[in-house]
């Protein structure tokens, strides 16, 4: 496969490092690097056991294509044991992101592109930190062993595509600590929830965990060490099936939602929506503290 292009169905998965951008802050470039790295090449080796190709490098993550989705989601639950389980030094935890769509694609020097791709791509930002999400068209592929594993989650628009995609978590533990009481219902309804994640750390919102604290203050739940951040700066709280930001802080709290240009919550509340970024008293942009979302 060099200059033509030929168009095949495969599976693309996109596996992206969560945490990375902290880690270089905390223990320098040389250190982080060599722990990426180290992340990478171990996702690398586990794609290819299961028959996947790791077609580019995508900054700290990665981009692969399988013939096989039943191939791809095994080497999705691989690569997170895999990560999960390094050792790492000075303490530091990094946890992988994973998304992967089944559809066709075309070929052309080793790389592949199309409509598949870009929704393998929205699916990695739907995923927080140790989590893999993929599609219904995926989902259908899959063997019994694997369709288990999967959890329906609320149909929506991906950011770039047209058309509403129905997503599937696929849970990341090992098959055999799992009780499988009944196989997946695609009609299930998903209740809402919200997944904060800052590096590797992540906290989920829903009817039975209705709010969280965001803040210097240690018990707080999304604790921020930023000086520009108040102790107690700003709480969500889950009402009626919306997800309400509070700010409570001196500088604000500044929120880029789903693509739109980012603005100030200044002792004000906002409705949360599909997926983005918090950053408490500063901007989001190339801010290490900032707080990714996303509305399930």
């Amino acid at each position: 496969m060099t200059n033509a292009k030929s168009q095949a169905e495969f599976t693309v998965l996109f596996a992206d490092l969560a945490g990375s951008t902290q880690l270089y802050e905390r223990v320098g470039d040389a250190i982080a690097f060599r722990l990426v790295e180290q992340c990478l090449q171990r996702a690398r080796s586990e794609i290819e056991q299961r028959g996947g190709r790791v077609a580019k490098h995508t900054g700290d993550g990665l981009m692969a294509v399988f013939t096989d989705a039943n191939r791809a989601a095994e080497a999705a639950l691989r690569v997170h044991q895999a990560v999960r389980d390094l050792p790492l030094s000075s303490g530091q935890t990094i946890a992988v992101r994973l998304g992967f769509h089944t559809g066709p694609v075309v070929e052309s020097d080793n790389d592949v592109f199309g409509d598949t791709v870009n929704v393998a791509a929205r699916l990695l930002e739907l995923a927080s930190p140790g989590r893999a999400i993929t599609s219904a068209e995926t989902a259908r592929q899959l063997e019994p062993e694997w369709r288990v594993l999967l959890r329906p989650l609320k149909p929506r628009t991906l950011r770039g595509v047209s058309r509403v995609t129905s997503p599937f978590e696929l849970v990341c533990e090992s098959p055999g600590d799992l009780t499988v009481v009944q196989s997946v219902n695609f009609e299930a309804e998903e209740k809402p929830e919200l997944r904060l994640y800052l590096g590797a750390q992540s906290v989920v919102l829903d009817e039975r965990n209705p709010s969280v604290r965001l803040g210097r203050d240690p018990a707080s739940e999304i604790c921020v060490s930023d000086t520009r951040a108040s102790r107690q700066h700003a709480r969500i709280e889950f009402r009626g099936d919306k997800f309400v930001l509070i700010d409570r802080s001196s500088n604000g709290t500044f929120v880029a939602m789903d693509d739109e240009k980012e603005f100030v919550l200044s002792r004000e509340e906002v409705v949360l929506r599909k997926h983005g970024q918090l950053a408490l008293g500063r901007t989001c942009v190339d801010n290490p503290y900032s707080i990714g979302f996303v509305c399930m």
